[in-house]
Protein backbone atom coordinates (compact mmCIF):
# COMPACT_ATOMS: atom_id res chain seq x y z
CA UNK A 1 0.00 0.00 0.00
CA UNK A 2 1.59 3.68 -0.97
CA UNK A 3 1.90 5.70 1.92
CA UNK A 4 -0.91 8.67 1.99
CA UNK A 5 -0.43 11.93 0.53
CA UNK A 6 -3.33 12.95 2.38
CA UNK A 7 -2.44 13.15 5.73
CA UNK A 8 0.63 15.00 4.62
CA UNK A 9 -1.38 17.52 2.71
CA UNK A 10 -3.90 18.31 5.99
CA UNK A 11 -0.96 18.67 7.90
CA UNK A 12 0.72 21.42 5.50
CA UNK A 13 -2.40 22.92 5.05
CA UNK A 14 -3.56 23.10 8.67
CA UNK A 15 -2.62 26.49 9.42
CA UNK A 16 -4.54 27.90 6.16
CA UNK A 17 -7.17 30.58 6.13
CA UNK A 18 -10.48 29.96 4.66
CA UNK A 19 -8.84 32.10 1.05
CA UNK A 20 -5.57 30.04 1.17
CA UNK A 21 -7.71 26.63 1.28
CA UNK A 22 -9.06 27.23 -1.54
CA UNK A 23 -6.69 28.48 -3.82
CA UNK A 24 -5.75 26.15 -6.55
CA UNK A 25 -5.15 22.78 -5.41
CA UNK A 26 -3.21 21.20 -8.32
CA UNK A 27 -4.49 18.10 -8.47
CA UNK A 28 -7.26 16.12 -10.20
CA UNK A 29 -8.17 13.01 -7.89
CA UNK A 30 -9.84 9.91 -9.75
CA UNK A 31 -12.36 7.89 -7.05
CA UNK A 32 -11.94 4.20 -8.27
CA UNK A 33 -8.70 2.59 -9.66
CA UNK A 34 -10.60 0.24 -12.21
CA UNK A 35 -9.81 -0.17 -15.52
CA UNK A 36 -11.76 3.24 -16.21
CA UNK A 37 -10.18 5.14 -13.30
CA UNK A 38 -6.94 4.33 -14.24
CA UNK A 39 -7.37 4.68 -17.60
CA UNK A 40 -8.42 8.38 -16.94
CA UNK A 41 -5.68 8.77 -14.51
CA UNK A 42 -2.97 7.18 -17.07
CA UNK A 43 -4.21 9.81 -19.96
CA UNK A 44 -3.94 12.64 -17.70
CA UNK A 45 -0.39 11.89 -16.59
CA UNK A 46 0.46 11.12 -20.16
CA UNK A 47 -1.04 14.65 -20.39
CA UNK A 48 1.15 16.39 -17.67
CA UNK A 49 -1.93 16.79 -15.34
CA UNK A 50 -1.42 15.98 -11.51
CA UNK A 51 -3.46 13.42 -10.49
CA UNK A 52 -4.14 10.91 -7.45
CA UNK A 53 -6.31 7.85 -7.24
CA UNK A 54 -8.24 6.84 -4.13
CA UNK A 55 -9.33 3.45 -4.18
CA UNK A 56 -11.25 1.89 -1.64
CA UNK A 57 -9.55 -1.63 -1.60
CA UNK A 58 -5.87 -2.39 -0.70
CA UNK A 59 -5.43 -4.20 -4.20
CA UNK A 60 -6.44 -4.61 -7.44
CA UNK A 61 -9.26 -6.79 -7.31
CA UNK A 62 -9.56 -9.96 -9.74
CA UNK A 63 -12.71 -8.92 -11.76
CA UNK A 64 -14.09 -11.29 -14.89
CA UNK A 65 -16.91 -9.62 -15.25
CA UNK A 66 -15.35 -7.43 -18.61
CA UNK A 67 -13.34 -8.75 -21.05
CA UNK A 68 -13.77 -7.61 -24.34
CA UNK A 69 -11.58 -4.93 -25.95
CA UNK A 70 -13.09 -3.78 -29.22
CA UNK A 71 -10.99 -2.51 -32.28
CA UNK A 72 -11.77 1.54 -32.08
CA UNK A 73 -11.01 1.30 -28.59
CA UNK A 74 -7.97 0.09 -29.43
CA UNK A 75 -7.67 2.90 -32.01
CA UNK A 76 -8.09 5.53 -29.46
CA UNK A 77 -5.95 4.22 -26.66
CA UNK A 78 -3.21 3.31 -29.35
CA UNK A 79 -0.47 6.08 -28.60
CA UNK A 80 -0.98 5.82 -24.90
CA UNK A 81 0.88 2.47 -25.03
CA UNK A 82 -2.32 0.99 -23.37
CA UNK A 83 -3.10 -1.34 -26.57
CA UNK A 84 -0.02 -2.61 -26.93
CA UNK A 85 0.10 -3.47 -23.12
CA UNK A 86 -3.51 -5.49 -24.00
CA UNK A 87 -1.94 -7.15 -26.96
CA UNK A 88 0.65 -8.73 -24.54
CA UNK A 89 -1.74 -9.91 -22.08
CA UNK A 90 -4.59 -10.62 -24.50
CA UNK A 91 -6.16 -12.74 -27.19
CA UNK A 92 -6.83 -11.50 -30.65
CA UNK A 93 -10.37 -12.62 -31.46
CA UNK A 94 -11.08 -12.02 -35.17
CA UNK A 95 -14.53 -14.14 -35.58
CA UNK A 96 -17.44 -14.18 -33.41
CA UNK A 97 -20.40 -16.51 -34.01
CA UNK A 98 -24.26 -16.39 -33.99
CA UNK A 99 -25.21 -20.50 -32.77
CA UNK A 100 -27.88 -22.35 -31.15
CA UNK A 101 -27.20 -25.45 -28.83
CA UNK A 102 -28.85 -28.08 -31.67
CA UNK A 103 -28.31 -25.70 -34.84
CA UNK A 104 -24.86 -25.37 -33.94
CA UNK A 105 -23.15 -22.17 -36.04
CA UNK A 106 -25.61 -20.30 -37.89
CA UNK A 107 -23.46 -17.12 -39.04
CA UNK A 108 -20.73 -16.26 -38.44
CA UNK A 109 -18.87 -12.14 -38.59
CA UNK A 110 -15.24 -11.52 -39.55
CA UNK A 111 -13.68 -7.88 -38.21
CA UNK A 112 -11.58 -8.52 -41.37
CA UNK A 113 -14.13 -6.70 -43.16
CA UNK A 114 -13.60 -3.37 -40.68
CA UNK A 115 -9.68 -3.48 -42.21
CA UNK A 116 -10.23 -0.23 -44.08
CA UNK A 117 -11.57 1.67 -40.68
CA UNK A 118 -9.66 0.16 -37.91
CA UNK A 119 -5.86 -0.47 -37.60
CA UNK A 120 -6.90 -3.34 -34.93
CA UNK A 121 -9.82 -5.25 -36.69
CA UNK A 122 -10.30 -7.83 -34.03
CA UNK A 123 -11.76 -8.00 -30.88
CA UNK A 124 -8.92 -8.62 -27.96
CA UNK A 125 -9.88 -11.12 -24.67
CA UNK A 126 -8.10 -9.51 -21.66
CA UNK A 127 -9.59 -9.72 -17.95
CA UNK A 128 -10.05 -6.59 -16.88
CA UNK A 129 -7.89 -6.31 -14.07
CA UNK A 130 -5.18 -7.27 -16.20
CA UNK A 131 -5.11 -4.15 -17.18
CA UNK A 132 -6.07 -2.73 -13.93
CA UNK A 133 -2.64 -4.21 -12.74
CA UNK A 134 -0.98 -3.06 -15.32
CA UNK A 135 -1.48 0.72 -14.86
CA UNK A 136 -1.83 0.71 -11.65
CA UNK A 137 2.26 -0.46 -11.40
CA UNK A 138 2.69 2.06 -14.47
CA UNK A 139 1.07 4.86 -12.21
CA UNK A 140 2.74 3.73 -8.96
CA UNK A 141 6.53 3.49 -11.40
CA UNK A 142 5.99 7.29 -11.74
CA UNK A 143 4.97 8.90 -8.21
CA UNK A 144 4.65 6.62 -4.73
CA UNK A 145 1.29 8.43 -4.18
CA UNK A 146 -0.48 8.21 -7.35
CA UNK A 147 -2.55 5.56 -6.60
CA UNK A 148 -3.78 5.35 -2.73
CA UNK A 149 -4.91 1.83 -1.82
CA UNK A 150 -7.93 1.61 1.68
CA UNK A 151 -8.78 5.03 0.97
CA UNK A 152 -12.36 5.63 1.02
CA UNK A 153 -14.51 8.44 0.09
CA UNK A 154 -16.84 9.37 2.69
CA UNK A 155 -17.46 13.34 2.19
CA UNK A 156 -17.50 16.14 -0.41
CA UNK A 157 -18.28 19.68 -0.46
CA UNK A 158 -17.73 22.00 -3.39
CA UNK A 159 -17.16 25.64 -4.25
CA UNK A 160 -16.44 27.79 -6.98
CA UNK A 161 -12.35 26.84 -7.05
CA UNK A 162 -12.24 23.59 -6.24
CA UNK A 163 -13.82 20.36 -4.26
CA UNK A 164 -12.98 19.04 -1.19
CA UNK A 165 -13.10 15.08 0.01
CA UNK A 166 -13.31 13.31 3.16
CA UNK A 167 -11.69 10.76 3.14
CA UNK A 168 -11.17 7.78 5.14
CA UNK A 169 -7.59 6.47 4.94
CA UNK A 170 -5.67 4.05 7.07
CA UNK A 171 -3.97 6.82 9.09
CA UNK A 172 -7.34 8.17 9.72
CA UNK A 173 -10.08 10.73 8.35
CA UNK A 174 -8.73 13.37 6.61
CA UNK A 175 -9.56 15.89 3.74
CA UNK A 176 -7.85 16.69 -0.01
CA UNK A 177 -8.51 19.39 -2.02
CA UNK A 178 -8.73 18.96 -5.64
CA UNK A 179 -9.58 21.31 -8.80
CA UNK A 180 -11.72 18.07 -10.23
CA UNK A 181 -12.62 14.79 -9.13
CA UNK A 182 -13.28 12.14 -11.53
CA UNK A 183 -15.98 9.28 -9.63
CA UNK A 184 -15.02 5.67 -11.72
CA UNK A 185 -15.52 4.14 -8.72
CA UNK A 186 -18.68 1.48 -10.32
CA UNK A 187 -21.92 1.02 -10.31
CA UNK A 188 -22.53 1.73 -6.46
CA UNK A 189 -20.97 4.94 -6.87
CA UNK A 190 -20.20 6.43 -3.40
CA UNK A 191 -19.77 9.77 -5.33
CA UNK A 192 -23.05 9.97 -7.21
CA UNK A 193 -24.83 9.13 -4.24
CA UNK A 194 -23.28 11.84 -2.40
CA UNK A 195 -24.18 14.43 -5.27
CA UNK A 196 -27.46 12.79 -5.30
CA UNK A 197 -27.29 12.32 -8.76
CA UNK A 198 -30.58 10.00 -10.22
CA UNK A 199 -29.36 6.65 -11.43
CA UNK A 200 -32.61 6.15 -13.69
CA UNK A 201 -33.38 2.50 -15.61
CA UNK A 202 -33.74 -0.99 -14.30
CA UNK A 203 -32.51 -4.36 -12.81
CA UNK A 204 -33.08 -7.37 -14.81
CA UNK A 205 -34.98 -10.37 -13.09
CA UNK A 206 -32.07 -12.42 -14.55
CA UNK A 207 -28.60 -13.14 -13.07
CA UNK A 208 -25.90 -14.42 -14.92
CA UNK A 209 -23.62 -17.24 -14.00
CA UNK A 210 -20.52 -16.90 -14.94
CA UNK A 211 -17.60 -19.54 -15.06
CA UNK A 212 -14.15 -20.25 -16.05
CA UNK A 213 -13.12 -23.19 -16.99
CA UNK A 214 -9.45 -24.81 -18.66
CA UNK A 215 -11.80 -27.20 -20.48
CA UNK A 216 -11.79 -26.80 -23.96
CA UNK A 217 -15.06 -26.48 -25.57
CA UNK A 218 -14.04 -26.74 -28.77
CA UNK A 219 -14.33 -30.52 -28.08
CA UNK A 220 -17.85 -30.58 -28.10
CA UNK A 221 -18.94 -28.22 -30.68
CA UNK A 222 -17.57 -27.92 -34.55
CA UNK A 223 -16.07 -24.96 -35.49
CA UNK A 224 -16.52 -23.22 -32.37
CA UNK A 225 -14.83 -19.39 -32.45
CA UNK A 226 -13.29 -18.03 -29.67
CA UNK A 227 -16.74 -15.85 -29.18
CA UNK A 228 -19.97 -17.27 -29.51
CA UNK A 229 -23.36 -16.28 -28.95
CA UNK A 230 -25.69 -19.28 -28.07
CA UNK A 231 -29.81 -18.47 -28.92
CA UNK A 232 -31.82 -19.65 -26.29
CA UNK A 233 -34.87 -19.42 -24.06
CA UNK A 234 -33.74 -20.86 -20.76
CA UNK A 235 -30.47 -21.19 -21.28
CA UNK A 236 -28.87 -18.48 -23.85
CA UNK A 237 -25.08 -18.51 -23.63
CA UNK A 238 -22.02 -16.61 -24.22
CA UNK A 239 -19.16 -18.79 -24.56
CA UNK A 240 -15.34 -17.02 -25.04
CA UNK A 241 -11.99 -17.87 -25.15
CA UNK A 242 -10.21 -15.80 -22.53
CA UNK A 243 -5.67 -15.79 -22.33
CA UNK A 244 -5.98 -18.47 -19.65
CA UNK A 245 -9.45 -20.04 -19.45
CA UNK A 246 -12.53 -20.99 -21.66
CA UNK A 247 -15.42 -18.78 -19.91
CA UNK A 248 -18.99 -19.28 -20.20
CA UNK A 249 -22.27 -17.34 -18.98
CA UNK A 250 -25.74 -19.21 -18.76
CA UNK A 251 -28.46 -17.30 -17.15
CA UNK A 252 -29.86 -17.84 -13.45
CA UNK A 253 -34.26 -17.41 -14.33
CA UNK A 254 -35.02 -18.58 -10.78
CA UNK A 255 -34.66 -17.81 -7.27
CA UNK A 256 -32.15 -19.74 -6.74
CA UNK A 257 -29.51 -18.55 -4.35
CA UNK A 258 -26.17 -17.50 -5.03
CA UNK A 259 -24.76 -19.64 -2.71
CA UNK A 260 -25.92 -22.73 -4.48
CA UNK A 261 -25.61 -21.51 -7.92
CA UNK A 262 -21.83 -21.75 -7.20
CA UNK A 263 -21.72 -25.10 -5.82
CA UNK A 264 -20.05 -27.57 -7.57
CA UNK A 265 -23.17 -29.62 -7.90
CA UNK A 266 -25.30 -26.65 -9.15
CA UNK A 267 -22.91 -26.02 -12.07
CA UNK A 268 -21.87 -29.17 -13.33
CA UNK A 269 -25.90 -30.09 -12.86
CA UNK A 270 -26.12 -27.20 -15.75
CA UNK A 271 -23.27 -27.62 -17.67
CA UNK A 272 -24.31 -31.61 -18.06
CA UNK A 273 -27.55 -30.86 -19.12
CA UNK A 274 -26.45 -28.85 -22.10
CA UNK A 275 -23.51 -30.55 -22.75
CA UNK A 276 -23.72 -34.34 -21.37
CA UNK A 277 -19.59 -35.33 -22.53
CA UNK A 278 -18.71 -32.38 -20.41
CA UNK A 279 -17.65 -34.51 -17.96
CA UNK A 280 -17.02 -33.11 -14.63
CA UNK A 281 -14.34 -30.37 -15.35
CA UNK A 282 -12.59 -28.34 -13.24
CA UNK A 283 -14.44 -24.54 -12.47
CA UNK A 284 -11.62 -22.38 -10.83
CA UNK A 285 -13.57 -19.21 -11.55
CA UNK A 286 -17.15 -18.75 -11.27
CA UNK A 287 -19.53 -15.68 -10.32
CA UNK A 288 -22.93 -14.74 -10.27
CA UNK A 289 -24.15 -10.93 -11.10
CA UNK A 290 -26.70 -8.48 -11.40
CA UNK A 291 -27.38 -7.00 -14.90
CA UNK A 292 -28.65 -3.20 -14.86
CA UNK A 293 -29.83 -0.90 -17.27
CA UNK A 294 -29.05 2.71 -15.75
CA UNK A 295 -27.79 5.67 -16.65
CA UNK A 296 -26.71 8.76 -14.51
CA UNK A 297 -29.27 11.73 -14.81
CA UNK A 298 -26.25 14.00 -15.14
CA UNK A 299 -22.64 13.03 -15.93
CA UNK A 300 -21.05 16.17 -14.43
CA UNK A 301 -22.15 17.90 -11.32
CA UNK A 302 -20.19 21.26 -10.76
CA UNK A 303 -16.45 20.18 -10.70
CA UNK A 304 -17.32 16.16 -10.28
CA UNK A 305 -17.59 14.25 -13.30
CA UNK A 306 -19.38 10.84 -13.25
CA UNK A 307 -17.40 8.36 -16.15
CA UNK A 308 -17.95 4.46 -16.63
CA UNK A 309 -20.34 2.68 -14.51
CA UNK A 310 -20.82 5.42 -12.41
CA UNK A 311 -22.49 7.07 -14.85
CA UNK A 312 -23.84 3.89 -16.90
CA UNK A 313 -24.58 0.33 -16.58
CA UNK A 314 -25.81 -2.13 -18.82
CA UNK A 315 -26.02 -5.60 -19.89
CA UNK A 316 -22.39 -7.20 -20.25
CA UNK A 317 -23.46 -8.92 -23.28
CA UNK A 318 -21.70 -7.74 -26.49
CA UNK A 319 -18.75 -6.05 -24.56
CA UNK A 320 -19.91 -2.60 -24.65
CA UNK A 321 -20.13 -1.34 -20.75
CA UNK A 322 -16.18 -1.48 -20.25
CA UNK A 323 -15.58 -0.40 -23.70
CA UNK A 324 -17.93 2.44 -23.19
CA UNK A 325 -16.11 3.39 -19.92
CA UNK A 326 -12.95 3.47 -21.15
CA UNK A 327 -14.47 6.39 -24.19
CA UNK A 328 -15.89 8.07 -21.21
CA UNK A 329 -12.36 8.21 -19.88
CA UNK A 330 -10.57 9.27 -23.30
CA UNK A 331 -13.42 11.84 -23.99
CA UNK A 332 -12.99 13.46 -20.40
CA UNK A 333 -9.29 12.67 -20.28
CA UNK A 334 -8.94 14.94 -23.83
CA UNK A 335 -11.10 17.50 -22.22
CA UNK A 336 -9.54 18.30 -18.72
CA UNK A 337 -5.80 18.49 -20.26
CA UNK A 338 -7.17 21.24 -22.76
CA UNK A 339 -8.83 23.46 -20.09
CA UNK A 340 -5.68 22.39 -17.81
CA UNK A 341 -3.33 23.53 -19.92
CA UNK A 342 -5.41 26.53 -21.43
CA UNK A 343 -6.11 25.57 -24.60
CA UNK A 344 -9.89 25.79 -24.19
CA UNK A 345 -11.65 27.72 -21.29
CA UNK A 346 -14.20 25.80 -19.00
CA UNK A 347 -17.24 25.42 -21.83
CA UNK A 348 -14.97 22.71 -22.75
CA UNK A 349 -15.53 20.60 -20.51
CA UNK A 350 -19.90 20.86 -21.09
CA UNK A 351 -19.09 18.78 -23.74
CA UNK A 352 -18.00 15.49 -21.93
CA UNK A 353 -21.69 14.83 -20.77
CA UNK A 354 -23.24 15.94 -23.99
CA UNK A 355 -21.09 13.83 -26.71
CA UNK A 356 -21.00 10.69 -24.05
CA UNK A 357 -24.29 10.32 -22.65
CA UNK A 358 -27.09 10.14 -25.32
CA UNK A 359 -24.46 7.04 -26.12
CA UNK A 360 -25.05 5.59 -23.36
CA UNK A 361 -28.84 6.10 -23.57
CA UNK A 362 -29.16 5.52 -27.37
CA UNK A 363 -26.37 3.31 -28.64
CA UNK A 364 -25.08 1.28 -25.44
CA UNK A 365 -28.60 0.38 -23.95
CA UNK A 366 -29.98 0.16 -27.13
CA UNK A 367 -27.72 -2.63 -28.73
CA UNK A 368 -27.49 -4.23 -25.14
CA UNK A 369 -30.95 -4.90 -25.00
CA UNK A 370 -31.64 -6.24 -28.44
CA UNK A 371 -28.67 -8.61 -27.73
CA UNK A 372 -30.41 -10.02 -24.50
CA UNK A 373 -33.60 -9.80 -26.30
CA UNK A 374 -32.22 -11.98 -29.32
CA UNK A 375 -30.47 -14.32 -26.78
CA UNK A 376 -33.62 -15.49 -25.03
CA UNK A 377 -35.52 -15.89 -28.53
CA UNK A 378 -37.68 -18.28 -27.83
CA UNK A 379 -38.07 -21.43 -30.93
CA UNK A 380 -41.07 -19.24 -32.62
CA UNK A 381 -38.73 -16.43 -33.14
CA UNK A 382 -35.43 -18.13 -33.72
CA UNK A 383 -35.80 -19.38 -37.13
CA UNK A 384 -36.68 -15.81 -38.21
CA UNK A 385 -33.67 -14.82 -36.14
CA UNK A 386 -31.12 -16.88 -37.70
CA UNK A 387 -32.23 -16.42 -40.92
CA UNK A 388 -31.36 -12.42 -40.13
CA UNK A 389 -28.49 -13.46 -39.05
CA UNK A 390 -27.44 -15.84 -41.92
CA UNK A 391 -28.60 -13.36 -44.69
CA UNK A 392 -26.89 -10.27 -42.95
CA UNK A 393 -23.41 -12.44 -42.96
CA UNK A 394 -23.98 -13.45 -46.35
CA UNK A 395 -24.00 -9.65 -47.83
CA UNK A 396 -20.75 -8.18 -47.49
CA UNK A 397 -22.60 -4.36 -46.96
CA UNK A 398 -24.79 -5.90 -44.00
CA UNK A 399 -22.22 -7.70 -42.28
CA UNK A 400 -20.20 -4.56 -42.40
CA UNK A 401 -22.49 -2.27 -40.70
CA UNK A 402 -23.46 -5.02 -38.33
CA UNK A 403 -19.85 -4.90 -37.57
CA UNK A 404 -19.86 -1.46 -37.28
CA UNK A 405 -22.56 -1.12 -34.77
CA UNK A 406 -21.07 -4.20 -32.36
CA UNK A 407 -17.68 -3.04 -32.45
CA UNK A 408 -18.58 0.66 -31.28
CA UNK A 409 -17.12 2.33 -34.52
CA UNK A 410 -20.87 3.58 -35.86
CA UNK A 411 -21.28 5.24 -32.15
CA UNK A 412 -17.75 6.93 -31.78
CA UNK A 413 -18.21 8.47 -35.21
CA UNK A 414 -22.06 9.16 -34.51
CA UNK A 415 -20.93 11.29 -31.17
CA UNK A 416 -17.28 12.40 -33.04
CA UNK A 417 -14.82 10.37 -31.50
CA UNK A 418 -13.58 9.09 -34.58
CA UNK A 419 -13.79 10.73 -37.67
Amino acid sequence: MSQSPIAASAASSANSNTANARARADRIVVVGAGPVGLTTAWLLHQAGLPVTVLEKNPTVQEDYRASTFHAPTLDLLEESGITAALERMGLKCPVFQYRGWTEGKVAEFDHGLLGGLTRHPWRLQCEQYKLSAHLDAALRAQSADSVCSSHSVIGLQQDEDGVTLQVQTPQGEHSLRADWVIAADGGRSTVRKLLQIPFEGKTYPDRILVMGTPFEFPKLFNDLSLVNYVSDPGNYAHILRIPDLWRISLPLTDSTPDSVALSDDYILGRLQALMPQIGTPEIPVRGVYTAHQRVAARYRQGRVFLAGDAAHLNNPKGGMGLNGGLHDAISLARRLANVWHGRRDDSELDGYELQRRPEAMNAILRQTEENVKNLQSDASQRDELFARYRKMAAEPEAALRHLMQTSMLASLKRCGMLQ
